[in-house]
């Protein structure tokens, strides 16, 4: 008899840590995650070998198509590259239950294609998101996502003048026990997670990084960055309201720059990248990076 692995919300809820467990619960009774092609309960425990599929595509309420603009990179009949805007939810969810990328891709694609998120975006984050537009490229992107073989590059504007050239984070997150918005470094139940950073330009007691997130962890660009004391700037939750740049700056000035994976149909590596949105534009030309 295989041996349990865990029960499958707590599974999902680990595996896509920008998901709620409530969330998944909903997917899991609405028959939108599934074993072995099988509707399960919340509590099965999943073993070695089982098949697990989940559809973000359609929202535990119903999912309202609209008309929304979209900055789309890329498109093929397999996959789609969106610059995703600062301000903008990934998803539905409580409080959100339209406006979101979501929403926009369902207005977009009008019954044509299935739109399937494979990963996600902070609120404030701007730049490319990858979406699948069948369930063939969905495992296969997720299945990327799960070995780390999608390479992900940032830019972040950071506080203070960073001494060295090139650095690597090695610290375990979790949610904090005291504020459960917040990811931090040390919890029992925390993860390992690891951030790779080179500096290209310092000014004025500002760093601009090339940042590599080699795992995943929610939030773990911007924790740890604050860890070692040099948060985004403008980053109110990670660097505190009187945080450098929250004034100036209505959100925190990370984006999401370049996205290489392995195409699902056509199996080789691609790779694509979203320019600068303009209030990080600005920043730059502000403290002489460029």
């Amino acid at each position: 008899m295989s041996e349990i692995i865990k029960r499958l919300d707590v599974y999902l809820t680990n595996l896509y840590p920008g998901y709620s467990r409530g969330y998944f619960q909903k997917l899991i009774k609405t028959g939108q995650a599934t074993v072995n092609g099988k509707k399960v309960s919340s509590h099965y425990g999943i073993k070695e070998g089982d098949d697990i599929n989940v559809s973000f595509a359609a929202a535990p309420t119903e999912l309202v198509a609209q008309d929304m603009p979209l900055a789309i990179i890329y498109e093929d009949d397999d996959v789609m590259l969106i610059n995703k805007p600062a301000g903008l939810v990934v998803h539905p969810a409580c409080g959100h239950h339209d406006g979101t990328l979501l929403n926009a891709l369902a207005g977009y694609a009008k019954d044509k294609f299935e739109p399937m998120l494979v990963h996600r975006l902070d609120k404030d984050t701007s730049g490319i998101m990858i979406v699948a537009k069948n369930e063939r490229a969905k495992n296969s992107l997720v299945k990327q996502f799960q070995r780390h073989s999608v390479r992900k590059t940032y830019f972040a504007a950071a506080a203070g003048a960073i001494s060295e050239e090139k650095g690597r984070i090695e610290a375990p997150l979790g949610r904090s026990p005291v504020d459960r918005r917040k990811i931090v470094v040390g919890p029992l139940a925390s993860k390992m997670a690891i951030t790779e950073f080179s500096v290209v330009y310092r000014s004025r007691g500002y760093s601009l990084l090339e940042v590599h997130p080699v795992t995943g962890r929610t939030h773990q660009i911007r924790s740890h960055l604050a860890y070692i004391g040099h948060p985004v700037l403008g980053d109110v939750t990670y660097g505190g309201p009187e945080s450098v740049g929250s004034s100036v700056f209505k959100r925190q000035m990370l984006h999401a720059y370049k996205v290489s994976f392995i195409h699902p149909a056509k199996s080789k590596r691609m790779e694509f990248s979203a320019p600068l949105p303009e209030d990080m534009e600005r920043l730059w030309k502000k403290e002489k990076f460029k």
